[in-house]
């Protein structure tokens, strides 16, 4: 079945009937060849499963595995396409695309409902929870909803030019500063996913293209909603 993610046009085939609604957001009935194909084996499903207990204690089921199956391929398919996933939310406000990463459990997603409460749910779209595609183009990066998109499944499927990349960390005070360049390169790696691609050199130039077309704060900040007043002051 045929799926646009991104602006990529996807032949995905699955194995479970449970994977459809998951998708159904992103699904495409236009008559037109795809960019790329995706299929998932039960290797595939084994491959996750082995995976996945090398970092936690959790049982996955199959039908969970599957879909990371399948991000994982789409990440082996996009960095030759300009493009590549991040871990991250990703919200548009007055037009502008700001994205908050963090190591999990920091809680970015906790921020972004605080720029909701400051400045209403109506104007703050979150077009990703988790894990946006990132694509660069002439005119800058467009960053995308994607259905992987945490368990609270906040998404759209659509873009924003992206302005703004913040990292955040938790403290008892808010405060948020621009940091150096290097600094943010080391922080991006850390949470881009590029499967098994040993394109290094691909790797580099999407990331100095992000650098060089996005602003990078350092964003300490509490659960208060002064956070997100702190925040966008010091971004805009």
């Amino acid at each position: 079945m045929l799926y646009r993610i991104a602006d990529f046009y996807i032949d995905i085939e699955c194995i479970f009937s449970s994977t459809l609604p998951f998708l159904a957001d992103y699904a495409c009935d236009e008559a037109r060849e795809a960019d790329f194909c995706i299929k998932i084996t039960e290797e595939d499903i084994e491959k996750e499963k082995k995976a996945s207990e090398e970092f936690s204690n959790d049982v996955f089921d199959a039908r969970y595995l599957e879909r990371t199956a399948i991000i994982r391929k789409i990440c082996g398919e996009l960095l030759p396409r300009g493009a590549f996933l991040m871990h991250g939310a990703l919200i548009e406000y007055e037009g502008v695309g700001y994205m908050f990463t963090a190591k999990s459990g920091v809680g970015k997603t906790t921020h972004i409902r605080l720029w909701q409460k400051c400045f209403g749910g109506e104007n703050v779209t979150i077009v990703n929870g988790d894990k946006p595609i990132l694509r660069v183009f002439d005119d800058g990066i467009y960053a995308y909803g994607t259905p992987w998109c945490g368990k609270e499944k906040y998404n759209k499927n659509t873009r924003v030019k992206l302005k703004n990349l913040c990292f955040v960390e938790r403290a008892e005070e808010n405060s948020i500063a621009p940091i150096p360049e290097a600094d943010g390169v080391t922080r991006i790696f850390s949470q881009v996913m590029v499967a098994d691609s040993a394109d290094l050199a691909t790797q580099l130039m999407l990331v100095d293209k992000l650098v060089e077309n996005v602003d990078m704060y350092l964003l300490r900040c509490n659960k208060n909603a002064d956070a997100a007043k702190v925040a966008y002051n010091g971004m805009k």
